[in-house]
C-alpha cells in the first residue's frame, strides 16, 4: 500500500515538473522582463532578436514536458477513478489529449517564431505566411484547449460532488478557474507582469498538479474500497 501511494505521489510530481517544463520552452520563446500590458510588445522583440539556438530549444522541450504532464494525468485519474469510473477516464482521456496536442503546439511555436523573426525579409516575399503560420498556431491551440476546458469543468462537479480524493476547496486550483484570473495578470507590474503573462497556462497547470499532489499525499482509504 505504501508503494502505491509513493508511486502516485512521484506521477503527480512528474506533471509538476512538465508544467514548469512547459513554462521554461515559453520563457525561450518570449520570455523577458517586463509589465504584463506590455507583454506583447516584448514577445515581438524578444523573438526578433534572440538566437535560433533559443527559439529551437524552446520547441524541443515540448514532448518531454508533454510525457511528463501525461504521467502526471495518471496521477488525476488515480484520485477518481475509485469512485467515478466512467467519468475518471474521461477526464484522464481529455487531459491526455491536451497534453499530446500541447506537446505539438510547442513545437509549431519554432516556425512561427521564424516567421517573425524574418518577417522584415519574408514578408516580402510571401506576405501571407507569417498570418498563416499564425492561424494554424492558433487553431491547434484551440485544438488542446477544447479537450483542457471538457476536462476541467468535469473534475470541478466531480470534486464539488465529492466523488473524487480531492478536498472540496481544491476546485480553486482547478486550472479552467485559474484560467478565469488571466486578465489579472497583464495588471502585474514589471519585471514579473511579461513573465506570469507569458507563462500563464502553464504555471497555473504546474499549481494545480502541485495541489492534487499535496492535498492527496496521504492518501485516500475511500478510493481504495470503491465506496
Amino acid at each position: 500500500m505504501e508503494t502505491e501511494l509513493t508511486f502516485k505521489r512521484w506521477t503527480g510530481l512528474a506533471g509538476v515538473a512538465g508544467a514548469l517544463l512547459f513554462f521554461c520552452g515559453d520563457m525561450l520563446f518570449y520570455g523577458h522582463g517586463g509589465s504584463g500590458a506590455t507583454f506583447h510588445e516584448g514577445m515581438l522583440r524578444v523573438l526578433q532578436q534572440a538566437s535560433r539556438t533559443r527559439l529551437f530549444g524552446g520547441g524541443l522541450v515540448g514532448p518531454v514536458a508533454a510525457c511528463l504532464c501525461l504521467i502526471g494525468c495518471w496521477h488525476v485519474r488515480e484520485n477518481m477513478i475509485g469512485r467515478s469510473p466512467v467519468l475518471g477516464r474521461l477526464v484522464f482521456l481529455a487531459l491526455a489529449s491536451t497534453m499530446v496536442i500541447g506537446g505539438a503546439v510547442h513545437a509549431l511555436w519554432v516556425p512561427r517564431g521564424l516567421a517573425i523573426k524574418y518577417s522584415a525579409v519574408v514578408g516580402a516575399v510571401a506576405p501571407e505566411l507569417i498570418d498563416s503560420l499564425r492561424s494554424y498556431w492558433q487553431f491547434a491551440y484551440n485544438l488542446a484547449a477544447a479537450p483542457a476546458y471538457i476536462a476541467a469543468v468535469l473534475l470541478l462537479l466531480l470534486v464539488l460532488l465529492g466523488k473524487t480524493a480531492y478536498p472540496r476547496w481544491t476546485v480553486l486550483a482547478n486550472f479552467g478557474v485559474l484560467s478565469l484570473l488571466a486578465p489579472l495578470a497583464e495588471r502585474i507590474p514589471a519585471p514579473l507582469g511579461a513573465v506570469v503573462v507569458g507563462g500563464f497556462t502553464n504555471l497555473s497547470i504546474a499549481f494545480f498538479f502541485f495541489i492534487s499532489v499535496v492535498s492527496t499525499w496521504k492518501g485516500n482509504s475511500r478510493l481504495a474500497t470503491g465506496s
